[in-house]
C-alpha cells in the first residue's frame, strides 16, 4: 500500500501500504519541525567497520553495504544499500540503543522524509544515534525504474506487465524478506546490537518482517498506520467497515451535523444510489486549480472514500456535498472532491523520479509480499482464471464486503486503491521460489519478544484501526492506542502534539505511560452546508457591542466559511496556488511552521467576495488568525478579523470588525 506524505518530508506515504491496501495517491501532512543538529567537525566518521562521509546537504553521515541482489546465487548480481547516519549529540554520556525508521510505500524512500523523522525523534537524540535505511530498489538504494510504469498516474496493465519483463528474474528479490536482512546486515556493519525501530504505513509491514526475522536485534518496535504481516485478508474488509464508521463518527461529532435527521453514511447511500441511476460528468478544478472534467459515478465515488480519507478533506465536505446534490441539485462541491482526488500530471509526461517514489518497487513489492485472490505462482491465464472465480464467490457469498459499494463497483477502482488486480499481469517466479510470495516471514518463525507499540488513528480507512489490533496480537508485548478523530500516521509532523509525546516517551521508557490526550484530539470540523447565498446560512452569533444586523452575521458566517475552504485545500493542493468553489483565488507559502495565505476574491458562496491574508501555524496550538475585506452586496463592503485554534475541540471563533460602517463584535463554530 502507498500513501504520500507532504512534499517537505518526500510524501512519507500522503505515506506506504500506507493501509491495508497499496496507495500511492497525495496525501499531505504539515511539514514537521526538522531536529537541531550539532555541528560535527568531522568529515568522515569511523562507526563499526565502516566509514561514513558526511552527507551533501544534510547534517548526517551517510554510507554504503554491497548485498548479493539474490543471496542464493540463482541470480546472479550485488545491490549497493544506502544509509543516513545521524550521530547522538551529548558525548558528556555513554550512548543509548539507536532509533531507526522506516518508510512507507512500498516504493519511497526513507532519507526523503528525514526532517519528518529527525524532527520526531530530535528529543531522543541527545543520547541515541537515528539511522535511515534507503530500503534495496528504493531512494539511493538503486532507484528501480520502469519507465512506462513510472509515468502513469496510477498502476495500469501494460505497465505492471512491461515492468515484469524488464525486471526479469529479479522481479521477486525486492520483497520485504530480503530488505530486512539487509538492515541487519546494516547493523552489523555499524557495530549495533539492538535498535529501537519506528515504522509507518508499509514501515509497519517491513517493522514487522524485521521483529520475524531479526527478532533478537530488536530493543522496542513502535507500528504507526499498521496492517499485519500475517493474517491479513487479500479483499481487506476492515476498510470499507472503518469508513463507514469513520463518516458516522465525524458526524456525531461535529455539531454542524450531529442534529441532522439520520446518518452521514445513509445520505452517502443514497448518493450512491443517484449515482448509480444518473451518473454524470461536469466541469470543476482539482486541487491546483487546473481546469477538469471529471465523471460522478459509484466507482469514482468508492476511490474518494478510500484513497482519500486519510486526511480531514473528505470528512469534512462528502456529507454536505452528498445533500447539496440530492436536495438541491447542486453538484459543483461534489465534482470537486472527485477532482481533488485524481492526480492531475503537472509533469509535462514526463515520468516522476523514481528515486522519490518508485511505481516499480510498489507492485514488486506488492506481488512479492501480500497475499492475493489468486495464486501468484500460477501462469497468468490460469491466474485470470482465479480471480474470476474468486471475484464470482465473493459477489455470492459475501456481496456487502465493500458496502455500500458491490464488488464490481470496487474492482474498477484504480488498481493502486483496489488492489484486488493490482499483481494479475506481474509474471510468476521463474527461478525455484526460495522466495514464495505472501510469506516476508516464514510460517514458523517467532517475533521478537521486545514491547511493541501500534498506534491507529480511528479515521484512518487505509490502515484501519482493525488491522492495528491485529497487528499487535502477533506480539506477545504487543499494545496499541487508538487516537481519536486522527488520520493516517499518527506521529511524524503531530498537529496535536499527543502522538509524537506518545512515541517518544515509549521509545525513552518502553512504557507509553498516560496516553488520555488520544482522546482528546479535536474533532473534524464538517461544512454545515454548500449553498450559493449567504442568506442561507445561519447568522454569527452577536457579542455584546455588536451593531451589525442579521443580515451582516450571515455574510460573517459566509466568509468564515470561505476562510476555512481555502484552509482546507492546503492539504490537497500541491502547487502553491488554487481557485474558490465559486470563483476567485488563492495562493500560500509555508516559511518555517507557519502558513501565510493569500485570498483575493474568493467566493464560496455566489454573493460574497473575500480578499486579504490569513495566517496558520499549525504546529501546536494551532493559531488561524485572519484579516480580510469582504463584499457583501451590490453596496456593502467592510473589514473583519478572525481568530481560533485549529486544534482546540469544539473551537469558537471570534470575528470583529464592520460592515457598512456597523460594528460586528461575533463569534461562530470555527469553519
Amino acid at each position: 500500500m502507498t500513501c504520500r506524505l507532504s512534499l517537505p518530508l518526500a510524501c512519507m506515504l500522503l505515506a506506504g501500504l500506507c493501509s491495508a491496501v497499496p496507495l500511492p495517491h497525495l496525501h499531505k501532512r504539515p511539514p514537521a519541525r526538522a531536529a537541531t543538529q550539532a555541528v560535527q567537525p568531522q568529515d568522515t566518521i569511523h562507526v563499526g567497520s565502516l566509514n561514513l562521509h558526511r552527507c551533501q546537504g544534510v547534517s548526517g553521515y551517510c554510507g554504503s553495504v554491497a548485498r548479493a541482489l539474490d543471496p542464493t546465487n540463482q541470480v546472479w548480481g550485488t545491490i549497493r544499500i544506502q544509509f543516513e547516519y545521524y550521530p547522538h549529540t551529548d558525548t558528556t554520556r555513554p550512548a543509548l540503543p539507536p532509533i531507526m525508521a522506516a518508510e512507507g510505500g512500498p516504493g519511497y524512500a526513507t532519507s526523503g522524509s528525514r526532517d519528518g523523522y529527525l524532527g520526531l525523534f530530535a528529543p531522543l537524540n541527545d543520547r541515541r544515534d537515528i539511522l535511515l535505511v534507503d530500503e534495496r530498489g528504493t531512494g539511493k538504494s538503486q532507484a528501480v525504474d520502469c519507465p512506462l510504469l513510472q509515468g502513469e498516474p496510477d498502476s495500469r496493465p501494460p505497465g505492471i506487465h512491461a515492468c515484469s519483463a524488464q525486471l526479469g528474474d529479479t522481479r521477486y528479490l525486492y520483497g520485504s524478506g530480503l530488505a530486512a536482512d539487509d538492515v541487519a546486515a546494516i547493523l552489523d556493519a555499524l557495530g549495533i546490537a539492538v535498535v529501537n525501530l519506528y515504522g509507518d504505513s508499509y514501515g509497519t509491514y517491513f517493522a514487522q518482517t524485521f521483529a520475524g526475522r531479526h527478532p533478537e536485534r530488536l530493543r522496542s518496535v513502535v507500528l504507526d498506520s499498521a496492517y499485519p504481516v500475517r493474517g491479513l485478508s487479500p479483499w481487506y474488509p476492515e476498510i470499507a467497515i472503518t469508513a463507514r464508521y469513520a463518516f458516522d463518527a465525524a458526524c456525531r461529532r461535529s455539531p454542524t451535523c450531529s442534529e441532522l435527521p439520520g446518518t452521514s453514511m445513509g445520505r452517502i447511500d443514497a448518493l450512491v444510489a443517484a449515482l448509480r441511476v444518473h451518473p454524470f460528468s461536469g466541469p470543476t478544478h482539482d486541487a491546483n486549480g487546473v481546469p477538469r472534467t471529471v465523471a460522478a459515478n459509484a466507482t469514482n465515488l468508492a476511490n474518494l472514500m478510500v484513497a482519500n480519507a486519510t486526511q480531514s478533506v473528505v470528512y469534512r465536505e462528502l456529507d454536505p456535498a452528498a445533500r447539496a446534490y440530492l436536495d438541491k441539485g447542486d453538484p459543483a462541491p461534489l465534482l470537486r472532491l472527485l477532482a481533488e482526488n485524481q492526480l492531475t500530471d503537472t509533469s509535462g509526461g514526463v515520468p516522476s523520479d523514481p528515486a522519490e517514489f518508485s511505481s516499480a518497487m510498489f507492485v514488486a513489492v506488492s506481488c512479492q509480499d501480500y497475499p492475493q485472490i489468486y495464486d501468484m505462482n500460477s501462469p497468468l491465464p490460469l491466474r485470470h482464471q482465479q480471480r474470476n472465480h474468486a471475484l464470482a464467490n465473493k459477489q455470492q457469498t459475501d456481496p456487502y464486503v465493500y458496502a455500500p459499494f458491490t464488488v464490481a463497483e470496487f474492482d474498477k477502482v484504480p488498481l493502486d486503491t483496489s488492489v484486488l488486480d493490482l499483481c494479475l499481469d506481474w509474471e510468476a517466479p521463474a527461478v525455484a521460489p526460495l522466495y514464495p510470495p505472501g510469506e516476508p516471514v516464514p510460517a514458523n518463525a517467532d517475533f521478537t519478544q521486545a514491547p511493541v507499540l501500534v498506534m491507529s488513528g480511528d479515521l484512518d480507512s487505509l490502515t484501519p484501526a482493525l488491522q492495528g489490533t491485529q497487528a499487535a496480537a502477533l506480539f506477545e508485548h504487543g499494545r496499541q492506542v487508538i487516537v481519536a478523530n486522527s488520520f493516517h500516521v499518527t506521529a511524524v509532523g503531530d498537529q496535536d502534539n499527543c502522538a509524537s509525546g506518545i512515541v517518544q516517551r515509549f521509545v525513552r521508557t518502553l512504557d507509553p505511560g498516560n496516553t488520555s490526550c488520544a482522546q482528546r484530539v479535536a474533532e473534524v470540523h464538517l461544512v454545515p452546508r454548500f449553498v450559493h447565498a449567504a442568506q442561507e446560512l445561519d447568522p454569527a452569533t452577536p457579542l455584546a457591542g455588536n451593531h451589525g444586523t442579521d443580515a451582516d452575521l450571515r455574510v460573517v458566517a459566509a466568509t468564515a466559511q470561505t476562510l476555512g475552504d481555502v484552509l482546507a485545500r492546503w492539504w490537497v493542493n500541491y502547487s502553491g496556488a488554487g481557485v474558490g468553489l465559486r470563483g476567485g483565488t488563492f495562493s500560500y507559502a509555508s516559511p518555517s511552521n507557519l502558513t501565510n495565505f493569500k485570498l483575493d476574491a474568493m467566493r464560496w458562496v455566489d454573493d460574497v467576495q473575500v480578499s486579504g491574508r490569513m495566517n496558520w501555524d499549525y504546529d501546536y496550538p494551532g493559531a488561524v488568525t485572519a484579516q480580510v475585506h469582504v463584499v457583501g452586496g451590490p453596496n456593502e463592503t467592510g473589514d473583519l478579523a478572525f481568530a481560533w485554534n485549529s486544534h482546540m475541540p469544539l473551537a469558537q471563533a471570534t470575528i470583529t470588525g464592520k460592515i457598512g460602517g456597523r460594528t460586528i463584535v461575533a463569534t461562530l463554530y470555527a469553519p
